[in-house]
């Protein structure tokens, strides 16, 4: 057929009302057993596809959720996540709406209006900052907004947020049990709600032990490796360098090992390095990184859940907040004190 066939063209066919197609394709008791078969066989022989935004509108069950994030790249934990939410809700007859906003929030705003304009069932944003007000203001009573990440906290009516503090504890328990005394941390900018309570956890853990805090602070999300080995280099210049070293992301440690091999500095006889994210990149042998890894499945599997609920009118008022905690992945980047 030349043109794509429609519920018009398989009525046609089976001599029968487009009504009746309809009712059998979406399985009405009202239909026999016998015409919902030969419906459906036309269906399948002719390659009719339903069309999915005319059977929300009709059912008044949207086909579709959005999701806005920072970035997507191997840098970030964000396709991992992606992936296993896309999954999921396919599982449930959904599709998943992607907009990466290369941590410009124009763009953000922009992703924002076009989720509403596409009526999305519920939209999970993972934001560039901690001040969210621009996304309130653009999708509230339009679409069910749930926060996704350490950039929000509790405060957010519907949220999956990770315990960062929780990572600080674990990095410097780690290191303080293989013997070392002087742990650094290095962040970079924007000093948002995730960083800060990575800060918190590691400043609480090193008191609590004794242990002067020192934190750096250098560059910023769009380049930590780059971050990471400048600062790295710095403190090697100074003979500053501690003889253990937390970092806020994975990348901002590979920055930092990268630059201790080109100085000749072992890894981890003379300083250890511990990341956070645990991305793919961090278990290749050559890096073989000690870092801190999130439950993305879990986030993918609480996020849908939620994303489901609050298509439900029925539980459209009710807060759903989740935390996740994170783990710590030892290999071979950190070690005992020499």
């Amino acid at each position: 057929m030349d043109k794509k066939p429609t519920i018009k063209t398989i009525a046609q066919l089976a001599g029968v009302s487009h009504v009746t197609v309809s009712h059998a394709l979406r399985g009405y008791p009202d239909i026999s057993t016998s015409m919902t078969e030969k419906i459906r066989n036309i269906a399948k022989e002719i390659g009719y596809t339903p069309n999915a935004f005319a059977r929300s509108l009709s059912s008044n069950r949207p086909s579709s959720i959005g999701m806005i994030v920072p970035a997507m790249g191997a840098e970030t934990i964000y396709n991992e996540v992606f992936e296993n939410i896309s999954a999921k809700a396919a599982g449930k007859g959904l599709s998943v709406l992607l907009g990466s906003c290369g941590r410009n929030i124009e763009l953000e705003k922009t992703f924002c209006r076009i989720m509403c304009e596409n009526r999305v069932g519920a939209l999970l944003v993972s934001p560039v900052g901690s001040d969210v007000s621009h996304i309130k203001e653009i999708c509230e009573g339009i679409v069910p907004l749930i926060f996704i990440g350490g950039k929000t906290g509790v405060e957010e009516e519907n949220c999956i947020t990770a315990d960062y503090r929780q990572s600080g504890n674990l990095a410097v328990e780690h290191l303080a049990i293989l013997g070392h005394r002087d742990i650094a941390l290095f962040v970079y900018e924007p000093n948002n709600m995730t960083i800060r309570h990575k800060i918190e956890g590691y400043e609480t853990a090193m008191k609590s032990l004794g242990l002067t805090p020192r934190v750096f602070w250098q560059g910023d999300s769009s380049d930590t490796f780059s971050a990471g080995k400048s600062l790295a280099k710095r403190l090697i210049d100074k003979k500053e360098l501690p003889t253990a070293i937390w970092c806020a992301s994975d990348l901002m440690a590979i920055g930092v090992i990268d630059a201790l091999i080109e100085h000749g500095i072992n890894i981890p006889g003379e300083v250890s390095v511990v990341g956070h994210d645990d991305l793919f990149l961090s278990g290749i042998s050559l890096i073989s990184l000690t870092t801190m890894t999130l439950p993305k499945a879990e986030i993918g599997r609480h996020a849908l859940d939620i994303a489901l609920s609050l298509m439900d009118e029925g539980n459209a008022s009710q807060p759903h907040r989740v935390t996740v905690r994170p783990e710590l992945i030892v290999r071979g980047s950190s070690g005992p004190l020499k």
